[in-house]
């Protein structure tokens, strides 16, 4: 990796620079594996995940008695033992909320468009920390559709299977702040009325089945080109190889039994249709309620979605 892309510098005017920001679970691995194969593309992979989770500015970072017992923990252990494939991917030890701003910010020689995708929640909120220059996006998804699968992969992360936490004790033990789908919500907002008035919004089910129509919509409103070969792509994970992010994080993806949170999404070749949104009676008591605080933030940006 060359000291340019370290160091902070003017936005390259010739880069497109797009950020997508999601929530988990709703498929934003998937359109960036997607866009990956975009000729002249650079992606960043989830830097503010990074930093929220494994940086020095983590909750994670001084956990004192957790240490022998966080399961995130273990998996950065294990993720650590992962032979490094991957060239352009740096140490947890860079990953504070100001140096990802750098590499935000930096030049990258020989691209043409620069492919940002995070989670909002883990910006938590330090929204001085994303630079000018950058064409917003917001994956959007159902809270009956986000919240039940975000359960279960909480579920396997810390070992709960057996015995049952709800949602809320869940996201504790994640240090994940209540309200995603809120944060999410805050942010376009902030978007909007400080760096870009017009961001877009995606609904992941409109990806799912009507991918022609979304990605050609999506790809004029950011200025990447669209083409058909977008809607298949090798099911492997190769083309992670050529992504910039968190050395635990690209390598955990490769943990056969550990990783969980991305598997599919690196194992896909297209994006199949959706499946129904759950009835309210299909949904656990905990999860309904977290999922009902976030239907109206949901709503309001769905009506503001591309429309395929």
């Amino acid at each position: 990796m060359s000291k340019s892309m370290e160091s902070s510098c003017n936005n390259n005017r010739e880069l497109t620079r797009v950020f997508i920001w999601s929530v988990p679970r709703t498929l934003g691995t998937a359109l960036t594996k997607c866009l990956s194969y975009v000729d002249g593309i650079q992606v960043i992979n989830e830097p503010f995940v990074s930093a929220f989770n494994f940086g020095p500015e983590s909750l994670r970072a001084n956990p004192g008695a957790e240490t022998n017992t966080d399961p995130v923990k273990k998996f950065m252990d294990s993720a650590s033992a992962v032979q490094n494939v991957f060239e352009k991917a740096f140490d947890d030890s860079k990953f504070t909320y100001g140096w990802v701003r750098q590499q935000l910010e930096a030049e990258y020689p020989g691209k043409k468009y620069l492919l940002v995708k995070d989670q909002a929640f883990c910006l938590n909120e330090k929204y001085d920390n994303i630079p000018p220059g950058f064409r917003h996006v917001f994956l959007i998804r159902h809270p009956y559709k986000v919240y039940p699968s975000w359960k279960r992969v909480l579920t396997k992360l810390y070992n709960l299977v057996h015995d049952p936490a709800s949602l809320t004790d869940l996201e504790e033990l994640n240090h994940q702040p209540y309200g995603m789908v809120e944060m999410q919500f805050n942010l376009l907002k902030y978007v909007q009325e400080n760096l870009d008035p017009n961001p877009v919004i995606i609904d992941s089910d409109d990806l799912q089945n009507n991918p022609a129509s979304t990605l050609r919509q999506f790809c004029e409103a950011v200025g990447i080109p669209y083409n058909d070969s977008l809607l298949e792509w090798p099911g492997n994970r190769d083309i992670m190889k050529t992504w910039i992010g968190s050395r635990i994080a690209l390598q955990g993806n490769l943990l056969e039994n550990e990783g969980g949170f991305y598997e599919n999404a690196l194992r896909s070749s297209s994006f199949l249709p959706g499946t129904a949104t759950p009835d309210r009676s299909e949904l656990s008591e905990d999860v309904l309620k977290v999922a009902d605080d976030a239907l109206p933030f949901y709503e309001q940006m769905y009506q503001m979605r591309l429309k395929p």
